[in-house]
């Protein structure tokens, strides 16, 4: 199993080298230029308020340091004034800090200098930019600096200018212990740093990875790649099971097409399969590795709020086992109760020393990815079962509608066939045969028409959508439809626009088959507080009389429930007018805060 370590250190190599970093390098080196402007300002007050430091070459001392505060003034402006910065900008303003700091202090009396804290600043830079290993580097390189100095002080020309006593050296040893203890102990907690930080953001970035346009498959195959990528594994299997279905499905990921666009290779298991890849496994998240006498796994095991991981033995199942060569597995499980249960393997994930955050690293990352992934299993569950209602749906209809009326024609041409009928009567059973044709080609075109989806993007777009539907209705049935458009532009969610579409569609259906109008007014007035929809006609009417809200329709269960049901989705204030054998009016309202 990869230690996290590891694959922190190559996800914070990686955001370094990505483009879209030069935005938080940027945010860094701000930082670290208040930090720098901060102390060399501060350093200047102070030796102005101590004028007896410092103590050789006074003059040049200030000098340099008044140069090196106006220098940092100058680097803040800039970097303030900069979105992006590459990451050699970082190494080249750590290269001018230590030769700042190296003049100051050699010209100020060596490790005497007051100027030595500036290497803890040196220090503290690199720990914050690149972490451990980069500090003890530049540890390393501070105290070659602090030697050369020591030198050229005691015996070079230098030392009659710059006093060095019989003491300093034991001054020395100890401020470089100290150099080094500080720059050991910021450099661990700096590196501590970066690994959280990339943790964070890989599982931010394998949160982002299920989604709903991709469905369950393709979310699972970006999570396995992601998992691949992450702990440097040879391979990847994800197992999920659905309760409802009883089905399980394997997905598998493999380095050599980590890399590509295509989806990872589908298996279905069956019944036995599928007992032994979700076998009773010994613990929430654990790493097996084969024992050297191959008589079976040795198993580190992750406990709920404890550090340490506890060992076990195992016996992996045999289609786990000759699935492909590998030396080592690590297994996760994932899921929501009652609903589906999953479990990601990864194979040969690079060797690392610190297991026990590996393992618990990936815990969790699959905690964290497994709400993403519900939302996308139970989605695609949804879809399914409202793609069976849909069909069933069709099918009565079908049944119903097109099927009975076939069925009637039938039986009308047998009859005609078999008796002795005058021309004018198989004139009007011929007219009859016609007619029923006739309403049974517009139930069906309606049919078509409510499974087709509506092409519509944005809200702007709904008048001309609804004058589309209006027009398409006077056409086909020769009802007097007129559709009219008052007020400014409709600034409504897309979704709830779609949904006032769909119930001028399903309205129009009912005034086709139920009212028996001749004439129908489609009304749409959009203003600054509200958005209404009015659809009436000079029909029949309801079975009813007179004014009645949604919450009255419900109560008396009484009006058109599809419309009904629309309604309470879109978020509308509806209200139906009917006059028997006068006509009905159906109004729908959106207040302003339904607006996007």
């Amino acid at each position: 199993m990869s230690a996290t370590g590891g694959s922190a250190a190559r996800k914070v190599n990686f955001l370094r080298q990505h483009p879209g970093q030069g935005h938080a390098a940027a945010r860094l080196e701000r930082v670290l230029a208040i930090g720098r402007a901060f102390l060399t300002v501060w350093g200047l007050v102070a030796v102005y308020v101590d004028p007896t430091e410092p103590s050789g070459l006074a003059e040049l001392s200030y000098a340099l340091l008044v140069g090196y505060a106006l220098y940092s003034v100058i680097v803040l402006v800039f970097v303030e004034r900069t979105t992006r910065l590459a990451p050699r900008d970082g190494e080249f303003l750590h290269g001018i800090d230590i030769l700042w700091t190296a003049a100051l202090t050699f010209v100020s009396n060596g490790v005497s200098s007051p100027f030595f804290l500036f290497f803890t600043f040196v220090v503290l830079a690199a720990a914050f930019r690149w972490g451990f290993r980069a500090t003890m580097l530049t540890a390393a390189v501070v105290l070659g600096l602090v030697a050369v100095q020591t030198v050229i002080l005691a015996a070079g020309p230098w030392g009659a200018l710059v006093s060095l006593s019989g003491d300093d050296i034991n001054r020395t040893i100890m401020r470089v212990a100290y150099l080094l203890l500080s720059a050991f102990m910021v450099g661990y907690l700096g590196e501590q740093e970066k690994l959280l930080r990339a943790e964070t953001t890989t599982l931010a970035a394998a949160g982002r990875q299920p989604r709903v346009d991709l469905g369950l498959g393709g979310s699972v195959t970006a999570v396995a790649r992601e998992l691949l990528q992450t702990f440097e594994a040879s391979a990847v299997d994800f197992v999920i099971q659905d309760f409802e279905t009883r089905r399980t499905m394997l997905w598998r990921v493999d380095r050599s097409d980590s890399g590509t666009s295509r989806r990872a290779l589908h298996l279905k298991l069956e019944p036995s399969q599928q007992n032994a890849w979700l076998f009773d496994d010994p613990g929430s998240t654990w790493s097996a590795k084969k024992m050297p006498e191959g008589s079976g796994y040795s198993v580190r095991i992750t406990e709920r709020g404890a550090w340490p991981l506890t060992r076990a033995t195992i016996t992996l199942p045999r289609e786990i086992v000759e699935a492909r060569p590998f030396t080592t597995v690590a297994a996760s499980n994932l899921g929501l109760a009652e609903e589906w249960h999953g479990r990601v393997y990864l194979f040969d994930a690079a060797a690392g020393d610190n297991l026990e955050r590996s393992l618990h690293f990936l815990e969790q990352l699959t905690e964290h990815i497994t709400p993403a992934l519900t939302n996308v299993f139970l989605l695609r569950r949804l879809r399914s079962r409202a793609g069976a209602v849909e069909r069933a749906r069709v099918a009565r209809e079908l049944h119903d509608g097109a099927i009975q009326s076939l069925f009637g024609m039938q039986m009308k041409i047998e009859a005609l066939r078999r008796r002795t009928v005058t021309p004018e009567e198989t004139d009007e059973e011929l007219r009859e045969v016609q007619e029923l044709l006739q309403r049974e080609v517009l139930a069906l075109r309606e049919l078509m028409q409510a499974l087709r989806p509506i092409e519509l993007e944005t809200s702007d777009q709904l008048p001309d959508v609804l004058a589309s539907l209006v027009e398409r209705f006077r056409r086909d049935t020769s009802v007097s439809a007129r559709f009219v458009w008052t007020g400014g532009p409709i600034s409504l969610p897309s979704a709830t626009a779609l949904e006032l579409a769909r119930i001028v569609q399903e309205a129009l259906v009912n005034v086709r088959k139920h009212s028996r109008a001749r004439n129908v007014l489609v009304r749409l007035t959009n203003t600054d507080e509200t958005c209404t929809l009015i659809i009436e006609d000079d029909g029949q009417g309801f079975d009813f009389e007179g004014r009645l809200s949604a919450r009255e329709l419900e109560k008396r269960r009484i009006g058109p429930a599809i419309i009904k049901e629309r309604a309470r989705i879109a978020g509308a204030q509806l209200s139906v007018d009917s006059a028997p054998g006068v006509g009905a009016r159906l109004e729908l309202t959106f207040s302003n805060g339904v607006h996007a």
